[in-house]
């Protein structure tokens, strides 16, 4: 049987393993036949043999739930083992959860203990449910846009690849971390979508990417942002930066960040081969 032991939070990195555990859980509710995930929420101490787990779903078999069943019990360790730690997950449809939301209804108080939000789908959630659990998907001033390589910059300007790019959808994101007081140059911290949530890239994360690769490789590329901002990157470096633990939705270990250092491309020009 597994022990509690390494769910000891005062050792280093423990909250983050123990996060991944929760996230696997919730990966059993995503992709139903009959019903989608809207909202996964974590609650409660984090410490014992017992976590909690809120989650609300929409769709065919949800709609006439109308109390909090018993909850359904799992080994947090279930790829592994089938004894404690566990986590005990309680379910309801997103409108019921609504009503008594908006009822106050001190059914709900238990979820208010300690809420963190591990996975959430904002177009199947109501204003009321976004508001009282901060759900965010984004770090504040992050921009959003895509990667464009040396093929596909030659002979165009920012303005016609913000045309050709700009109706699908930004997969790479962006957080300054320092900008120039001529805004001719910049740094910032890179992040991907996972699981509808900007999430920061690590250094080996990175690696999985064609604009690291490239750049390694001393070949050119750009990110285009929405709005039209267009930059070279120039090199990464990793960073020991606690501070910037404050601009992410989630930290890395260590709190080491990988920075790239960024140089602008005027709108009127024409990208160097």
């Amino acid at each position: 049987m597994a022990d509690v032991a390494w769910l000891d939070l005062t050792s280093r990195g423990a909250e983050a393993r123990l996060r991944s555990l929760m996230e696997d859980i919730v990966d059993l509710y995503k992709g139903g036949p009959e019903s989608r995930l809207a909202l996964a929420l974590w609650f409660g101490e984090r410490t014992g043999s017992v976590q909690k787990l809120l989650v609300l779903s929409t769709g065919l078999g949800m709609s006439g739930v109308r109390s909090f069943a018993e909850p359904v019990r799992y080994p947090l360790l279930l790829k592994t083992g089938s004894g404690p730690p566990f986590v005990e997950v309680s379910g309801s449809s997103v409108e019921h959860f609504d009503r008594l939301l908006s009822s106050r209804d001190p059914s709900i108080n238990q979820f208010m203990d300690r809420p963190d939000v591990l996975y959430s789908d904002k177009a199947l959630l109501s204003d009321a449910i976004l508001t009282r659990f901060n759900v965010v998907t984004e770090p504040t001033g992050l921009m959003k846009g895509w990667y464009v390589d040396i093929d596909q910059a030659k002979g165009k300007t920012p303005g016609a690849l913000l045309s050709r790019w700009g109706g699908s959808r930004p997969y790479v994101g962006l957080v300054k971390t320092w900008e120039s007081a001529d805004f001719e140059n910049c740094r910032g911290l890179l992040h991907v979508e996972s699981s509808q949530r900007w999430l920061p890239l690590s250094l080996v994360g990175l690696r999985n990417y064609t604009f690291f690769n490239d750049l390694q490789a001393g070949k050119a590329g750009f990110f285009l942002f929405r709005g039209g901002s267009f930059y070279q990157p120039l090199k990464f470096e990793e960073k020991a930066a606690p501070d910037y633990s404050k601009l992410v939705l989630e930290r890395l270990p260590d709190d080491r960040y990988p920075e790239v250092y960024l140089r602008s491309v005027h709108p009127s020009a024409e990208p160097a081969a």
